[in-house]
């Protein structure tokens, strides 16, 4: 019988190498965008972004000062923890086709690996906090006045990236599946809190974005080791006032296109969720029809980020990544069934079993590679053919 949990001890082993791999290259080369926007720290006064630089800073006392060595230990820590924790969520779960097929989608664990340019970005911080809010709601003595604590430390997670703003609605969707009708008054409470306070911060944040003096003095405070081009490219030479709205308007259709295909591409996996899964009776009735709305709603709210900041293929992979472990979440709380569904069993029967589960997994493999965009949505953003440009850079070397 095919072993479930070797195969995800090793898929999150060696994720956790190439990512160490891929922290050691960034803090070698001083990659200004990698490496870069964790640096970004408090040393001319308070600035968004800038608590884990902070602390990096901080840190480096052990080490004699040397940012590198401080980045890399503390970044390695956060990559260990984050795919640690994705292994015990999802360890005990019943691993059906799938299941599988949203863990390789390319815009899940697949996009740091495929996208040079993504890397460890600061939404793993989201992640680890969403795991473990995901890990106590699904905990057998859960109560909800034990999610205070979530909420008020969720509006922390804005001094790291203020983007997170646009993904509060997650904390309070998985809610709805778990608490009690008397409940309500309680979790409406706690909305609105999260809500007010999450708001006052980015509002708060936005009057502190940062000057060109913030990034001189960062990148003087850096010294040696400071990234590549440091006040002139990259996230702190982002801390000078920009104009807040950005337009694109981009003549080339196929920008437009590769984007959007690349988006349905990485997201198929959760459609074909959709078509199977059923959603058990909960104390709200949310069926699978109703649950697709909220997403859709949730993702209504994301929309000012984007023409906020070119990183699209970074925020819709933060919803894939929030989504994917939402499915999770219902699946560990016993809200999720795929067994009624006749052509499911036909499909799941064929491809997990001994004989075929290798042959699905190069498949699948297949699938997260094959494709790649552009992290930034800009003119010369297109979809790309990853073997076909590894070839490429392969063959110019030569």
């Amino acid at each position: 019988m095919y072993k479930k949990n070797f195969f995800l001890i090793f898929f999150f082993i060696t994720l956790s190498v190439i990512a160490l791999a891929r922290l050691y290259d960034n803090a070698v080369s001083r990659d200004a965008w990698q490496y870069g926007e964790w640096l970004i720290n408090y040393q001319h006064g308070f600035v968004r972004r800038g608590i884990f630089g902070e602390i990096i800073y901080l840190f480096s006392a052990i080490f004699k000062n040397n940012i590198q060595i401080s980045f890399f230990v503390i970044l390695s820590s956060i990559v260990l923890l984050y795919f640690f924790l994705n292994y015990y969520f999802i360890k005990n779960l019943k691993l059906n086709f799938i299941n599988y097929f949203i863990i390789f989608s390319p815009i899940f664990y697949f996009l740091f690996i495929i996208i040079a340019k993504i890397g460890i970005r600061k939404e793993i911080i989201l992640y680890i906090f969403f795991l473990l809010y995901l890990i106590q709601l699904s905990s057998e003595n859960f109560v909800l006045k034990k999610n205070w604590k979530f909420i008020l430390l969720f509006p922390l997670l804005l001094l790291n990236h203020e983007g997170s703003f646009f993904y509060l609605p997650y904390l309070i969707l998985p809610l709805f599946f778990i608490i009690k009708k008397n409940e309500l008054k309680e979790l409406v409470f706690q909305a609105f809190a999260l809500i007010i306070i999450s708001s006052l911060l980015e509002i708060f944040l936005y009057y502190n974005r940062g000057s060109l003096e913030h990034a001189l003095t960062i990148c003087q405070s850096l010294g040696q080791y400071a990234p590549v081009q440091c006040d002139t490219w990259g996230p702190i030479q982002g801390l000078i006032p920009y104009p807040p709205i950005q337009e694109y308007s981009f003549s080339d259709l196929k920008t437009y296109f590769g984007f959007l295909f690349y988006v349905f591409y990485g997201f198929f996996p959760l459609f074909v969720f959709f078509k199977f899964a059923s959603i058990r009776k909960n104390k709200f009735l949310i069926d699978k029809k109703k649950y697709f709305l909220m997403l859709l709603i949730t993702f209504v709210f994301s929309i000012p980020l984007f023409p906020l900041a070119q990183d699209w293929t970074r925020w819709v992979s933060i919803h894939f990544h929030l989504i994917a472990f939402m499915i999770f979440f219902l699946q560990r709380i016993n809200l999720i069934n795929y067994e009624n569904h006749f052509m499911f069993n036909k499909i799941n029967n064929y491809v997990i079993n001994e004989k075929a589960i290798k042959f699905f997994l190069i498949s699948l493999f297949l699938y997260a590679t094959i494709l790649q965009y552009d992290v930034a949505f800009h003119d010369d953003s297109k979809l790309e053919s990853t073997y076909h440009k590894v070839f490429i850079q392969i063959k110019s070397k030569f």
